[in-house]
């Protein structure tokens, strides 16, 4: 049973991204994130995460999001401080401004656990600058607390509650580990009322927990997710996905045996003609490739 919940998970993060991202840019979409602390232009669309020419082993990128100064906001989440972490971000900003020859800005969003980290990479004429955000000034243990308290006494939540809720994985904690902060905001956004609202936090909190989850914790949360909104629309993809396989399948594989059938009409009906123009068996042996056999059963249907 826990290998089943293991391949599902991984089923969850990778092959059904676009069921994640649809939940992350129903949230995020005419928002800021000033409520981390992050000012800039608002959301206009979040944008497709995967770029193949990348050459290097996260070939997916976080969150890249297209703002109505028509700039785009490349966001990454660390829980470490990888020490190739700047040519990284060169690297993925450099095949963003290639991909849409538009002005991109990276935004570093580093776990509660970090006090500080790398922001500029020079090296020679090549020049690169990042912003970090640290989620240390941020309690996410009064934060859950202060939701938890506002959706127990059934009161709405407004967009910076929303966004603190999505955040929380990431924020620092005196009890919890990112992974178990990760479970518990998923668990809290669970207790939502609004349905829709439910589903996209859901969603944009597994986005935001892919990278850094372990195998244990992203079978936990597979198990949180169970009865979502989230986890229907996965196995709708699933099943979309399925079919559209299955019908491929079939297509090549009828293809396959037209031109099987059509060749061997083909070498039938010249074995018929070379039998009537007086060949020897032999010959059309060689001539048709088919059997012997096969070319006797001919000559007696032409008699």
């Amino acid at each position: 049973m826990a290998e089943e919940s293991n391949d599902a998970a991984l089923v969850i993060t990778r092959q059904n991204n676009d069921v994640i991202m649809k939940a992350v840019s129903q949230l995020f979409t005419d928002k800021t994130l000033s409520a981390i602390g992050l000012k800039t232009a608002r959301i206009v669309s979040v944008m497709p995460t995967v770029l193949p020419v990348v050459e290097v082993k996260e070939k997916r990128i976080d969150f890249v999001f297209l703002l109505k100064d028509n700039s785009i906001l490349h966001l990454e989440f660390q829980t470490t401080i990888p020490k190739d972490i700047l040519i990284r971000m060169v690297t993925y900003g450099s095949r963003l401004v290639e991909k849409y020859d538009q002005d991109v800005n990276t935004v570093v969003i580093y776990s509660g656990k970090i006090e500080s980290a790398p922001r500029l990479l020079r090296k020679g004429s090549l020049t690169y600058k990042v912003k970090n955000i640290y989620m240390k000034k941020f309690d996410g243990d009064a934060e859950y607390k202060r939701i938890y308290e506002k959706i127990k006494n059934k009161k709405p939540l407004d967009e910076i509650d929303i966004q603190r809720l999505i955040f929380l994985p990431l924020m620092k904690s005196k009890e919890k580990s990112e992974d178990e902060m990760a479970i518990q905001a998923a668990e809290l956004a669970k207790e939502i009322p609004n349905e829709p609202i439910r589903a996209f936090t859901i969603g944009a909190i597994v986005a935001i927990s892919d990278n850094f989850l372990t195998e244990e914790y992203k079978k936990r949360l597979l198990e949180v997710l169970r009865m979502t909104q989230i986890e229907q629309w996965i196995r709708e993809e699933g099943r979309e996905e399925g079919l559209k396989e299955g019908l491929k399948e079939g297509r090549e594989e009828g293809l396959k045996e037209g031109l099987k059938e059509g060749l061997r009409e083909g070498l039938e009906k010249t074995a018929i003609a070379a039998l009537r123009e007086g060949f020897d068996i032999e010959t059309i042996v060689k001539i048709t490739n088919l059997s012997k056999e096969e070319i006797l059963s001919l000559k007696k249907k032409i008699h």
